[in-house]
């Protein structure tokens, strides 16, 4: 099912009283992937609806450097995970002088676990949440409360030549899951569907809430005095640079429609690499494998629109931003990307390098003065209204009161109801 988002009236309800832990599995380190931008949404939204929200954390959280990886951890780690319950300490914040759940390396104990045994691995302790909110699908879950667990995308096994992950392992995990957690959450109708399909579970126990995503009026702000890394004008990509991404076939529409614009790559290097150099002499190909977030911002406003005809998406947060941006936008017909888009953009067969190309050249002769180029830029950001934080802490309240229909005495009676 989807949660729908009702209409926030903008004032703060109550303390729920409810206890609510995140995985830490994507925060806090060097190198974090997009779903840290969804873990930081979830904990903003829940935070502000006035639930109690605690990471658990497998690290000491004001160290961003990876834990240590001798003989004796490898050792010590290993004998952990062939115990079949791991016990939650409670660690004190030497500033706040509060405490906060901790167990040291869980994430990577749990992999190793269920890679022995071939079953997921639980915790317990004391003082334990209502509901244990995992953002990503790890083979780990927790004792005597609601375990909900985000499942972003199934690319590996709908799409397995795109990803170096296996799919076999990841079916097996998310198999397991399935069974034993009370609620999988996605952030698409389309990986919904898929694992509705796939995994036969039913429709009350897989809900799509979507994500926060977008740009925020302090990133607004920050615009205009950040370092520029692109050039005013141009067709960007936004993303890890990957064939998923579908970046040869980008490259080569990009040369085949004739434009003068630079398209610009901005992305760290994916877990393969493809070929992004240009194909005729004249062609411009910018490659800015880093950047800042506010830099990043700023060279997708400036841009003459986002190319994102990526071939596999669980959401498509690049879209979101540009269309926030007032950017026009083309990404791929078909899957999460049409989804998200809404109808606010122009799309493309993502297999079809002359589709492309003439999307890019149809793009490439709008004026930002042109009808449809307004109508393009007033649709998206009409669209991106619909992963605000207003509408994502909507989605959020609707949920909440789900959860009571579905676990009535495993939730306190007291608590707010949205």
């Amino acid at each position: 099912m989807t949660v729908p988002a009702h209409a926030a009236n903008g004032d703060r309800q109550p303390p729920s009283g409810l206890t609510i832990w995140l995985d830490s599995r994507n925060m806090g380190r060097s190198g974090g992937t997009g779903v840290a931008t969804y873990v930081q949404g979830v904990q903003a939204c829940l935070t502000h609806m006035g639930f109690h929200v605690q990471y658990l954390w497998d690290h000491d959280p004001d160290d961003s450097s990876s834990p240590p990886n001798g003989g004796l951890r490898r050792i010590a780690r290993f004998l952990k995970a062939c115990l079949p319950v791991q016990g939650i300490r409670r660690r004190q914040d030497h500033i706040t002088n509060k405490f906060y759940p901790y167990i040291s390396d869980i994430y990577r104990i749990s992999h190793i676990h269920f890679q022995i045994w071939k079953r997921l691995l639980w915790l317990h302790g004391q003082q334990l949440p209502d509901i244990m909110f995992w953002t990503y699908p790890l083979p780990v879950l927790l004792k005597n409360t609601i375990n909900i667990v985000t499942v972003h995308d199934l690319i590996p096994m709908t799409h397995p030549h795109l990803t170096g992950i296996n799919p076999q392992r990841l079916q097996r995990l998310l198999t397991q899951l399935a069974a034993r957690a009370d609620i999988v959450v996605t952030v698409s109708e389309t990986v919904r569907q898929q694992i509705s399909e796939i995994f036969g579970i039913p429709a009350c126990r897989v809900v799509n809430l979507y994500q926060l995503a977008g740009v925020t009026a302090a990133e607004r702000q920050q615009l205009a005095s950040a370092p520029v890394v692109a050039p005013a004008g141009c067709f960007i990509c936004i993303g890890r640079v990957e064939k998923r991404k579908n970046i040869e076939r980008l490259v080569e529409a990009h040369a085949l429609s004739g434009t003068q614009r630079p398209l610009v790559l901005l992305g760290p290097d994916g877990d393969d690499m493809p070929d992004f150099s240009p194909r005729t002499p004249r062609q411009q190909v910018i490659r800015v494998p880093w950047c800042s977030r506010e830099s990043l911002l700023r060279s997708l406003a400036n841009a003459h629109a986002l190319v994102f005809p990526s071939l596999a998406e669980g959401f498509g947060l690049p879209i979101v931003e540009a269309m926030a941006l007032g950017v026009p936008v083309m990404t791929s017909r078909g899957g999460a990307t049409e989804e998200i888009a809404g109808g606010a953009a122009l799309l493309v067969d993502p297999y079809d390098t002359q589709d492309i190309a003439d999307t890019i050249d149809r793009l490439d002769h709008m004026r930002p003065d042109a009808p449809e180029w307004e109508t393009l830029r007033q649709n998206g950001m009409k669209r991106a209204e619909a992963f605000t934080e207003t509408a994502q802490i909507g989605r959020l309240r609707a949920f909440h009161s789900y959860l009571y229909e579905l676990f009535p005495d495993r939730l306190p009676s007291g608590s707010m109801k949205a």
